[in-house]
């Protein structure tokens, strides 16, 4: 199964936020991260688990639009990318930039949590909202929590 772009899937704060890492950290910085993934089918998900790439058994990437309230998308992924995808963290520079970039989001989107703070924590590119930030907007943007 392929990995998921798509921003329909997305808590519309989580999209605003998305916008505003490439406007001010990727662009103006020539920082070479792209987003690599965004919501996630259960399906997808499975197969993750299943392979060993994930040890989350829930996932903030998962998403159900049709659901009642709607099950929204609140974490994406950043991936190094210097013409291919990179997550070797024993690469001294590749590590300096993941390092550098998760701080450059937090200090553009203090709405996000990065995962990459714990430095042995294997989640560097993952970003996700706050529990606390969704729950303030909640009448703005209705959705499950």
């Amino acid at each position: 199964m392929k990995v998921s772009r798509d921003f329909t899937a997305m808590h519309p704060l989580l999209i605003q936020c998305v916008q505003t890492i490439q406007r001010k950290v990727i662009d103006p910085y020539n920082a070479p991260f792209r987003l690599f993934e965004t919501g996630r089918t259960s399906d997808r998900h499975h197969e993750l688990v299943s392979k060993g790439k994930t040890t989350d058994l829930i996932s903030m990437h998962l998403f159900d639009l049709e659901a009642t309230p709607p099950l929204y998308c609140t974490a994406v992924d950043y991936v190094y990318f210097d013409g291919k995808w990179s997550w070797n963290l024993r690469n001294s520079t590749i590590s300096s930039w993941y390092q550098l970039f998760g701080n450059m989001v937090l200090d553009v989107c203090p709405e996000l949590r990065w995962k990459g703070l714990n430095r042995t924590n294997i989640n560097y590119n993952h970003f996700s909202l706050k529990e606390e930030f969704i729950i303030e907007n909640i009448d703005k943007y209705p959705c499950a929590v």
